[in-house]
Protein backbone atom coordinates (compact mmCIF):
# COMPACT_ATOMS: atom_id res chain seq x y z
CA UNK A 1 0.00 0.00 0.00
CA UNK A 2 0.97 3.67 -0.28
CA UNK A 3 1.77 3.94 3.44
CA UNK A 4 4.22 1.03 3.29
CA UNK A 5 5.80 2.32 0.08
CA UNK A 6 6.26 5.78 1.55
CA UNK A 7 7.74 4.34 4.76
CA UNK A 8 10.28 2.31 2.83
CA UNK A 9 11.25 5.33 0.72
CA UNK A 10 11.91 7.58 3.70
CA UNK A 11 13.02 5.03 6.25
CA UNK A 12 10.43 6.24 8.74
CA UNK A 13 8.39 4.19 11.17
CA UNK A 14 4.72 3.43 10.58
CA UNK A 15 3.76 5.97 13.24
CA UNK A 16 5.55 8.73 11.32
CA UNK A 17 3.69 8.01 8.09
CA UNK A 18 0.24 6.99 9.31
CA UNK A 19 -2.40 8.45 7.03
CA UNK A 20 -5.63 10.00 8.20
CA UNK A 21 -9.02 9.24 6.68
CA UNK A 22 -8.81 12.54 4.82
CA UNK A 23 -5.38 11.57 3.45
CA UNK A 24 -6.77 8.29 2.14
CA UNK A 25 -9.64 10.18 0.48
CA UNK A 26 -7.18 12.66 -1.03
CA UNK A 27 -5.09 9.84 -2.48
CA UNK A 28 -8.17 8.07 -3.81
CA UNK A 29 -9.29 11.22 -5.64
CA UNK A 30 -5.80 12.22 -6.76
CA UNK A 31 -5.15 8.79 -8.26
CA UNK A 32 -8.43 8.88 -10.17
CA UNK A 33 -10.14 6.21 -8.05
CA UNK A 34 -7.01 4.10 -8.41
CA UNK A 35 -6.50 4.44 -12.17
CA UNK A 36 -3.29 6.34 -11.51
CA UNK A 37 -1.84 3.25 -9.85
CA UNK A 38 -1.93 1.39 -13.15
CA UNK A 39 1.49 -0.22 -13.79
CA UNK A 40 1.28 0.89 -17.42
CA UNK A 41 0.81 4.52 -18.52
CA UNK A 42 -1.08 5.83 -15.47
CA UNK A 43 -1.60 9.21 -17.13
CA UNK A 44 -3.31 7.53 -20.05
CA UNK A 45 -5.46 5.44 -17.71
CA UNK A 46 -6.49 8.56 -15.83
CA UNK A 47 -7.29 10.35 -19.07
CA UNK A 48 -9.69 7.55 -20.00
CA UNK A 49 -11.59 8.34 -16.81
CA UNK A 50 -11.39 11.98 -17.87
CA UNK A 51 -13.38 11.12 -21.00
CA UNK A 52 -16.27 10.14 -18.76
CA UNK A 53 -15.98 13.45 -16.92
CA UNK A 54 -15.86 15.36 -20.22
CA UNK A 55 -18.97 13.55 -21.47
CA UNK A 56 -20.76 14.33 -18.20
CA UNK A 57 -19.90 18.03 -18.48
CA UNK A 58 -21.08 18.06 -22.11
CA UNK A 59 -24.42 16.53 -21.07
CA UNK A 60 -25.17 19.23 -18.47
CA UNK A 61 -28.16 21.09 -19.88
CA UNK A 62 -30.48 22.73 -17.33
CA UNK A 63 -33.74 23.95 -18.93
CA UNK A 64 -33.26 27.54 -17.78
CA UNK A 65 -30.09 27.80 -19.92
CA UNK A 66 -31.42 26.09 -23.04
CA UNK A 67 -31.96 29.30 -25.02
CA UNK A 68 -29.51 31.08 -27.34
CA UNK A 69 -26.39 32.73 -26.00
CA UNK A 70 -23.37 31.60 -24.00
CA UNK A 71 -25.25 30.65 -20.83
CA UNK A 72 -24.94 26.88 -21.22
CA UNK A 73 -21.32 26.77 -22.49
CA UNK A 74 -20.45 29.30 -19.79
CA UNK A 75 -21.93 27.05 -17.09
CA UNK A 76 -20.00 24.05 -18.40
CA UNK A 77 -16.78 26.06 -18.47
CA UNK A 78 -17.44 27.28 -14.93
CA UNK A 79 -17.94 23.70 -13.72
CA UNK A 80 -14.69 22.67 -15.41
CA UNK A 81 -12.76 25.54 -13.81
CA UNK A 82 -14.27 24.87 -10.38
CA UNK A 83 -13.27 21.21 -10.67
CA UNK A 84 -9.74 22.28 -11.59
CA UNK A 85 -9.61 24.67 -8.62
CA UNK A 86 -10.72 21.89 -6.28
CA UNK A 87 -8.09 19.60 -7.79
CA UNK A 88 -5.25 22.00 -6.89
CA UNK A 89 -5.23 21.45 -3.09
CA UNK A 90 -5.98 17.75 -3.57
CA UNK A 91 -2.97 17.35 -5.86
CA UNK A 92 -0.83 19.46 -3.53
CA UNK A 93 -1.60 17.22 -0.57
CA UNK A 94 -1.20 14.03 -2.60
CA UNK A 95 2.21 15.12 -3.90
CA UNK A 96 3.35 15.84 -0.35
CA UNK A 97 2.12 12.46 0.87
CA UNK A 98 3.87 10.69 -2.00
CA UNK A 99 7.04 12.75 -1.61
CA UNK A 100 7.21 13.80 -5.24
CA UNK A 101 6.62 17.13 -7.00
CA UNK A 102 4.47 15.51 -9.71
CA UNK A 103 4.14 11.75 -9.13
CA UNK A 104 2.83 9.59 -11.93
CA UNK A 105 0.12 8.18 -9.68
CA UNK A 106 -1.56 11.59 -9.47
CA UNK A 107 -3.90 11.77 -12.47
CA UNK A 108 -6.65 14.04 -11.20
CA UNK A 109 -4.99 16.84 -13.17
CA UNK A 110 -5.50 14.93 -16.43
CA UNK A 111 -9.10 14.10 -15.51
CA UNK A 112 -10.23 17.66 -14.80
CA UNK A 113 -8.54 18.98 -17.97
CA UNK A 114 -10.19 16.65 -20.49
CA UNK A 115 -13.47 18.66 -20.82
CA UNK A 116 -11.40 21.51 -22.30
CA UNK A 117 -10.43 19.20 -25.16
CA UNK A 118 -14.07 19.14 -26.24
CA UNK A 119 -14.73 22.82 -25.63
CA UNK A 120 -16.77 21.99 -22.52
CA UNK A 121 -19.49 20.61 -24.78
CA UNK A 122 -19.08 22.91 -27.79
CA UNK A 123 -17.36 20.16 -29.80
CA UNK A 124 -18.98 16.78 -30.49
CA UNK A 125 -18.55 13.90 -28.05
CA UNK A 126 -19.40 11.04 -30.39
CA UNK A 127 -17.04 8.05 -30.33
CA UNK A 128 -14.71 9.15 -33.19
CA UNK A 129 -14.37 12.62 -31.65
CA UNK A 130 -13.74 11.19 -28.17
CA UNK A 131 -11.00 8.93 -29.49
CA UNK A 132 -9.43 11.72 -31.57
CA UNK A 133 -9.56 14.19 -28.70
CA UNK A 134 -8.12 11.64 -26.29
CA UNK A 135 -5.14 10.90 -28.54
CA UNK A 136 -4.47 14.58 -29.25
CA UNK A 137 -4.63 15.44 -25.55
CA UNK A 138 -2.16 12.70 -24.62
CA UNK A 139 0.25 13.91 -27.31
CA UNK A 140 0.19 17.48 -25.98
CA UNK A 141 0.35 16.32 -22.36
CA UNK A 142 3.38 14.13 -23.04
CA UNK A 143 5.31 16.43 -25.40
CA UNK A 144 4.41 19.61 -23.46
CA UNK A 145 5.10 22.23 -26.16
CA UNK A 146 5.69 25.82 -24.95
CA UNK A 147 4.46 27.30 -22.72
CA UNK A 148 3.15 24.15 -21.02
CA UNK A 149 6.43 23.38 -19.25
CA UNK A 150 6.51 26.90 -17.86
CA UNK A 151 3.13 26.32 -16.22
CA UNK A 152 4.37 22.97 -14.93
CA UNK A 153 7.01 24.84 -12.89
CA UNK A 154 4.38 26.68 -10.84
CA UNK A 155 4.26 25.71 -7.14
CA UNK A 156 2.86 22.36 -6.07
CA UNK A 157 -0.71 21.55 -7.11
CA UNK A 158 -1.02 24.72 -9.18
CA UNK A 159 1.71 23.53 -11.52
CA UNK A 160 0.43 19.95 -11.52
CA UNK A 161 -3.02 21.07 -12.69
CA UNK A 162 -2.12 24.12 -14.81
CA UNK A 163 0.06 22.33 -17.36
CA UNK A 164 -2.70 19.82 -18.08
CA UNK A 165 -5.29 22.58 -18.44
CA UNK A 166 -3.09 24.28 -21.05
CA UNK A 167 -2.55 20.93 -22.78
CA UNK A 168 -6.34 20.53 -22.81
CA UNK A 169 -6.75 23.93 -24.45
CA UNK A 170 -4.12 23.09 -27.08
CA UNK A 171 -5.80 19.76 -27.77
CA UNK A 172 -9.20 21.44 -28.01
CA UNK A 173 -7.92 23.89 -30.61
CA UNK A 174 -6.29 21.06 -32.56
CA UNK A 175 -9.47 18.97 -32.43
CA UNK A 176 -11.56 21.94 -33.54
CA UNK A 177 -9.19 22.58 -36.46
CA UNK A 178 -9.31 18.91 -37.42
CA UNK A 179 -13.11 18.82 -37.34
CA UNK A 180 -13.28 22.00 -39.42
CA UNK A 181 -10.90 20.49 -41.97
CA UNK A 182 -12.98 17.31 -42.01
CA UNK A 183 -16.14 19.29 -42.68
CA UNK A 184 -14.61 21.42 -45.41
CA UNK A 185 -12.50 18.84 -47.23
CA UNK A 186 -14.37 15.60 -46.73
CA UNK A 187 -18.02 16.31 -45.98
CA UNK A 188 -18.22 19.22 -48.43
CA UNK A 189 -16.97 16.86 -51.11
CA UNK A 190 -19.68 14.33 -50.22
CA UNK A 191 -17.01 11.73 -49.50
CA UNK A 192 -18.28 10.85 -46.03
CA UNK A 193 -21.35 11.61 -43.91
CA UNK A 194 -21.15 14.71 -41.69
CA UNK A 195 -20.43 14.58 -37.97
CA UNK A 196 -22.57 16.37 -35.39
CA UNK A 197 -20.10 19.27 -35.48
CA UNK A 198 -21.22 22.54 -36.97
Amino acid sequence: MLVTERTEQLGHSDSDTRLTTVDHLVLLLATGLGTGRSPWAPGTAGSVLGLGWAWTVAMISPPFLSGPGMGLPGLRLLITLVAAAIAVPICTRACRLLGNKDPGQVVLDEIVAVPLVFGCGLLPTDLPSLISGFVIFRVFDILKPPPIRRFERLPEGVGVVADDMIAGLYAGLALWAGLEAYQQLVVAGDLLPPTSFG
